[in-house]
C-alpha cells in the first residue's frame, strides 16, 4: 500500500475513534435517561450524607431521609452506623465537585431536576472523560514500540468500541476511572523500563499517585500496578521508593484514615465480612443472582466463556490469551516478559473473583470486574495481531469484532436485568425467575 495512502487511512481511522468515543459520552450521558442503580445509588448516598449531614452514616434517624439509601443494598454497618460499602475516596471526591455545582450553579439533589444534573455532570466527570483518555493512553502506550500505525490504531479501535469499556461510559461505575489510572500507570512504567522516556521525579510522582488511586479506586485492578511497581523498583529503586511509593501512599492513606475513622479500621469493609450481616440486612438473605450457589468451576467457565464470559461477548480479546499459551510452548513473541507478567495478573485476579466472589458483578451487562482486564489483554494480544498476513485472517478478525462490537453496543443500553447477554439467549439466564 502506498505509504501516504496508508497514512491517511490511520489519520481517518484516528479521527474517527475519538470523534465517535467524545460525542457518544457527550450525547449518550446527557440524552439517555438517568439510571438509578446501585454503582452510583451507594455513592450518591455518601456524597448526600456528607453534604447535609456532614457524616458518612448513610442512616440518619431522627433527620430528613437519604433518598438514595434506602434503595441501595450496598450498605454495611460499622460502630452501629450504616454506612456504604463502597470505598470512600470516589464518593469524596464526587462530594467536592457537587459542593461546587450547589454553590456556583443551584443544582440541588433534594429536587428533581438538579438531581438528573448533578448525576449526569458526575457522570461525565468521572466515567465519560476517563473512558476517552483511557483509548488516549492505551494508544499512546502502544506508540511507544516499533508497532505498525494500523496495527495500533485497529487495536484503539478494539478497546474503544469491542470491549465493555464502551457500555459502562455513560454509567456511573468506578471502572472505567478505575482502568484509566491504571492504563495511565502502565503508560509509563513501560515508556520508564523500556527506555521510551527520561526518568524525571515527576514521572514516578505521577506513576505512584495513579497506582495509589487504582488501590482506593478499584482494588482488584492494582494488581497490574503492583507488578509494575516492582518491575520499576528493580530497574529505578531510588526514584521508585523516594517519588513513586511516597505518591501511591498518599490516596491510600487517605482512604484508610477515613476507614479508621469510620469503621474502627483502616481496611476496607470488604475484609470484615461481619459488617454485612447486621440485623435487616439484605446479604443475610441475598436473592437472584446475589444468592448464587454454583460450583466453581461452573463460575470459572461463565465468567470466561460462558454467559457472561469476557471471551465469548468480547473475542477480540482471545488473542491475549494465546501470546502467553504461545511463549508457554516456546514459541517466539516481541516484549514476552511483560506478556508473561500481564498473564499472571490476569490470573491472580481471576482467582481472586472466582473464589470470593458468586454473582457476575450483579444484575449489569457481562462480567463488569473484568473490565480493567481489557487493555492489558489486549495489549498481550498485540504480537498476534501484528503476525496477520493474509485476507482471510483479517476476515476472521473483522468477524469476531463484528461480535465484541455487538456485545459492546448491547452493553450501551444500560437495562438492569439477569440475563440480558446473547449468550443467555441460547445457555439461559443465570437466574430463572
Amino acid at each position: 500500500m502506498d505509504r501516504s495512502r496508508e497514512r491517511n487511512i490511520v489519520l481517518v481511522i484516528n479521527i474517527l475513534i475519538y470523534t465517535t468515543a467524545i460525542t457518544f459520552v457527550l450525547l449518550g450521558t446527557y440524552a439517555s435517561p438517568v439510571a438509578y442503580q446501585d454503582l452510583a445509588l451507594s455513592r450518591l448516598a455518601t456524597l448526600y450524607s456528607l453534604t447535609e449531614h456532614g457524616t458518612f452514616s448513610i442512616d440518619t434517624p431522627g433527620q430528613e431521609p437519604n433518598p438514595f439509601a434506602r434503595h441501595t443494598v450496598d450498605k454495611v454497618m460499622a460502630r452501629d452506623q450504616i454506612i456504604s460499602s463502597k470505598p470512600p475516596l470516589l464518593p469524596l471526591m464526587m462530594t467536592g465537585q457537587y459542593i461546587v455545582l450547589r454553590n456556583v450553579f443551584g443544582l440541588d439533589l433534594k429536587d428533581d431536576a438538579g438531581r438528573s444534573a448533578v448525576i449526569r455532570i458526575l457522570t461525565l466527570t468521572f466515567v465519560g472523560i476517563p473512558f476517552v483518555l483511557t483509548v488516549f493512553f492505551f494508544d499512546r502506550t502502544i506508540s511507544l514500540f516499533d508497532v505498525d500505525p494500523l496495527i495500533r490504531h485497529v487495536m484503539t479501535l478494539f478497546l474503544a468500541f469491542g470491549t465493555q469499556l464502551w457500555g459502562f461510559s455513560i454509567l456511573f461505575n468506578n471502572h472505567i476511572p478505575g482502568v484509566f489510572l491504571l492504563m495511565l500507570s502502565l503508560y509509563l512504567a513501560l515508556g520508564l523500563i523500556y527506555g521510551k522516556m527520561k526518568p524525571t521525579r515527576w514521572r514516578f510522582a505521577l506513576f505512584g499517585l495513579a497506582a495509589g488511586l487504582v488501590v482506593t479506586i478499584d482494588m482488584p485492578a492494582a494488581i497490574w500496578p503492583a507488578i509494575a511497581g516492582m518491575c520499576l523498583l528493580y530497574h529505578f529503586p531510588a526514584k521508585t521508593l523516594g517519588w513513586g511509593a511516597v505518591a501511591a501512599a498518599v490516596p491510600v492513606a487517605v482512604q484508610a484514615g477515613v476507614l479508621l475513622h469510620v469503621t474502627g479500621s483502616p481496611l476496607p469493609v470488604q475484609m470484615h465480612p461481619e459488617m454485612y450481616l447486621y440485623e435487616n440486612s439484605y446479604w443475610r438473605h441475598p436473592t437472584g443472582i446475589d444468592g448464587l450457589n454454583e460450583p466453581k468451576g461452573t463460575y470459572l467457565f461463565h465468567m470466561t466463556f460462558g454467559r457472561c464470559g469476557i471471551f465469548t461477548l468480547y473475542p477480540v480479546l482471545i488473542a491475549g490469551l494465546m501470546s502467553p499459551l504461545r511463549l508457554l510452548f516456546g514459541k517466539g513473541l516481541r516484549f514476552h516478559k511483560p506478556i508473561l507478567l500481564g498473564g499472571a495478573g490476569f490470573a491472580v485476579l481471576t482467582a481472586y473473583y472466582c473464589l470470593r466472589t458468586n454473582n457476575y458483578g450483579g444484575i449489569t451487562y457481562g462480567f463488569r470486574w473484568y473490565i480493567a482486564a481489557m487493555p492489558v489483554l489486549l495489549l498481550m494480544g498485540l504480537p498476534i495481531y501484528e503476525k496477520l498476513r493474509a485476507r482471510w485472517e483479517w476476515i476472521f478478525v473483522g468477524l469476531i469484532f463484528g461480535i465484541s462490537f455487538f456485545s459492546a453496543w448491547e452493553a450501551t443500553r444500560g437495562t438492569f436485568q439477569t440475563g440480558q447477554e446473547w449468550p443467555c439467549r441460547f445457555l439461559g439466564p443465570n437466574v430463572i425467575l
